[in-house]
This record gives structure tokens, C-alpha cells and sequence, in this order.
């Protein structure tokens, strides 16, 4: 019996963003876990200029333009500073040793969507998650949504995001169509699911991150080779986003607590604010290390999803910024939103205004949200059992 999956993960050459590896990773361990052998399907397209000028195209009738913007002028601000690039160079050869030993290894490539297509056959189940791969940005490569696997070949989603809280007018019957492939799907967000049960004629339930998946000691374990040895308490600080609110709400936390900040800056993109930002900024930390981070942090202060999750695993004082504004069709809030609804995180711990100094003191019922997340963890790995088999 074929025992083999295929696994679809968020992974870009180059790509250094923490949260992604790490989901990534997880997921390969958990079904590895279930007794599976894991294989990560990874793509190399060979497009038209037709298929790429369709690509721009959706991204722009999706509201993707800053995304594609900063793809497009990622390189001239790198040009423009060089010590930036000096930074992100570091960084990006500190996350791609964590994926040359924890993901790579597992890589099989296929060159163009016809060997893709036909590789999908050496499968017993193709999955695809987690994080932000059905985005209205990505429909025309047919990849995260599967359109590349055989109909004869199981097709489950696990933890997958669309990213947004509305799919655009455009894209709902294409979006639709590839859901109703799914012999199982699994959500990240309330709102996925939602979006899922209106769209298509399946029925989504929502599961855990697969950060998530992995209990507290086992990610002890894997952190236990990190050289990260803070000897003084310190305020760990994971922007992604341009928020100068969230900035300033730090230093005053810095102000009444007396602890140095500790910031990993320029994640999704150049921030000249933040060179002035922080008494520590390293750039030559791997997935590990930033959850060791967070670990030994005295406090957390983030707008990411994934930095939100491990204050969480690691019970730290924490306060999680939103990254958009509340009424962006595009924006990511609403997978905050979801995991401190499911998790029963107290509300007080996303700022919107007033003394960041209670707020992040305020209390966590640490028994409840481990009892929830013992439920959700358990009804997750059922649900990608059964799904798998």
C-alpha cells in the first residue's frame, strides 16, 4: 500500500519569514508522526508571458498592488541600503540552513505543470497547508489549491488561509470549483470556514496552526541547539507590518519596566523608522532562534500570527497589534482574531488604545486556554488522520 504524501507547503527560495518554515516543518512532523513517509511537492514554473501577465492581472483586479510592488522594487531597495542588505543577507542564510536540514531533504521538484501533474500520481494523498496559500493572489497558479492533482488522487487541505476576509466578486465561482475537489478541508480561521460553506458545496471545520500541533516540550526539544542566551530580561519585539502606534506603545513599556527591547526588524519590508527602533536588532537568527526568543522573553510584543502562537505555547505576558485596518478586505486580522476566540485569550491582549502596561499585565487563565488547546490539538490530529486515510 502507497503510503507516500504529498505535501504542499508555503516555501519560496530566499523566503526568510519565520512563521512560515516552522508551520511548514510542523506539518512534515505531525504526519510523519501518523506514520506516513512525507514528500514536499515544490514547483518550478515555466510560464508564458500570457501566464504571467495573468498573474498581474488578478493580483491587481485582487487588491494585491502592494504585494506586487514590493515584489517588483524588492531589489532597488536593497540597492539603496546597503547595510539593510548586508542584514537581510545574514538572515537569509540563517533560514536557509534550518531548511536545508529540516525541509529540503524532503524536496522533490517537478519542472513545469505537465511533470507536476503527472508527479501527483506517485501519491497516496496530496496535502496542502498551512498558512496563507489560497490568497486571491495565487488562483492562476493552480498549485495551493491543488488544481495540479489528478482527480484520481485524494485532495485535503490542512489549516489553509485564504489570507482575507472576502473573496473578490471575480474569483468566487473558480473558488468554489476547486474546494469542491477536497476529500477533506481544514481551516485556520472561523472566517475560512465561512467562506468555505458558502462557496462550495463542502464543509470545512476549523483545525490548529500546526505549530499548534506540537506540544510545548517537543518544541523545548527543538529549540534545545538554539544559541540564543539573553542574561537580562528583555521585551522581544516581531513587527511585520509599518504600525508606528505599536512602536510607541513599546518604548512606553520599555519606559515604566526598565528592560532593553529586543527587535527583529525589517520582516516584510524595509522600515526606516525601525533603524532607530530597539537596543538589540540580530539579523542572524534562524526559526529556532526566534522561538527561543519568545521563550525567554519577559514580554512579547507582535502584530504576527505565528510570534502570537508561540507567546501562547510558551505562556509569556504578550500583546498582539493588529497589522491592517479593520475595514481592508485584503487585510489578515481575522486569523487573530480566530485563535484568541478559539483559545480563549483574553481580548485585552490586542491593543487598540490606552496603558499597554496593564493591558499586557492583565491576567490569562493559562488552565483554560491549555484546555482548549488540548481540544482543538487532539480534534486537529483526528481530523488529518481520518483524512489521510
Amino acid at each position: 500500500m502507497n503510503k507516500k504524501i504529498g505535501c504542499v507547503i508555503a516555501y519560496t527560495p530566499g523566503h526568510n519569514n519565520y512563521g512560515t518554515s516552522l508551520q511548514g516543518y510542523a506539518m512534515l512532523k505531525k504526519i510523519q508522526q501518523l506514520g506516513y513517509d512525507c514528500e514536499v511537492i515544490q514547483y518550478k514554473k515555466c510560464l508564458s508571458i500570457f501566464q504571467k501577465l495573468n498573474f498581474i492581472i488578478n493580483a491587481i483586479r485582487a487588491g494585491e498592488t502592494k504585494e506586487l510592488y514590493s515584489r517588483f522594487t524588492r531589489n532597488d531597495i536593497l540597492k539603496k541600503y546597503p547595510n539593510y542588505a548586508a542584514g537581510i543577507k545574514l538572515r537569509t542564510t540563517a533560514v536557509n540552513k534550518y531548511k536545508e536540514k529540516k525541509l529540503i531533504p524532503l524536496f522533490h521538484e517537478y519542472v513545469g505543470y505537465k511533470a507536476l501533474h503527472q508527479g501527483s500520481k506517485n501519491y497516496a494523498a496530496v496535502v496542502v497547508g498551512s498558512d496563507q496559500v489560497w490568497t486571491p493572489m495565487s488562483l492562476p497558479n493552480k498549485f495551493f489549491n491543488l488544481l495540479f492533482v489528478d482527480d484520481s488522487i485524494p485532495k485535503i487541505a490542512y489549516a489553509s488561509s485564504f489570507g482575507v476576509s472576502e473573496i473578490p466578486n471575480f474569483q468566487k465561482k473558480a473558488t468554489g470549483a476547486y474546494l469542491d475537489r477536497f476529500k477533506a478541508i481544514g481551516v485556520r480561521e472561523q472566517r475560512g470556514k465561512e467562506i468555505v460553506d458558502t462557496l462550495s458545496h463542502k464543509q470545512a471545520i476549523v483545525v490548529a496552526d500546526p505549530t499548534l500541533l506540537l506540544t510545548k516540550e517537543e518544541w523545548e526539544d527543538e529549540i534545545a541547539d538554539s544559541t540564543v542566551n539573553e542574561k537580562e530580561p528583555y521585551i522581544f519585539c516581531y513587527f511585520l507590518g509599518t504600525n508606528q502606534k505599536a512602536r510607541e506603545a513599546v518604548k512606553k513599556l520599555k519606559k515604566e519596566t526598565g528592560y532593553k527591547i529586543i527587535t527583529i526588524r525589517h520582516m516584510d519590508e524595509y522600515v526606516p523608522e525601525d533603524e532607530f527602533f530597539g537596543d538589540k536588532a540580530p539579523y542572524d537568527v534562524d526559526p529556532n532562534d526566534f522561538v527561543k526568543y519568545i521563550s525567554k522573553a519577559e514580554y512579547v510584543c507582535t502584530d504576527s500570527f505565528h510570534c502570537s502562537v508561540f507567546s501562547t505555547i510558551f505562556h509569556r505576558k504578550f500583546m498582539t497589534f493588529y497589522r491592517f485596518a479593520s475595514s481592508s478586505k485584503t487585510g489578515r486580522n481575522s486569523r487573530i482574531d480566530s485563535l484568541f476566540n478559539v483559545l480563549g485569550i483574553n481580548k485585552e491582549h490586542i491593543f487598540n488604545d490606552g496603558d499597554i502596561v496593564s493591558k499586557i499585565n492583565s491576567r490569562i487563565d493559562w488552565d483554560l486556554v491549555d484546555n482548549n488547546l488540548s481540544t482543538l490539538r487532539a480534534n486537529s490530529i483526528q481530523f488529518l488522520n481520518d483524512a489521510l486515510k
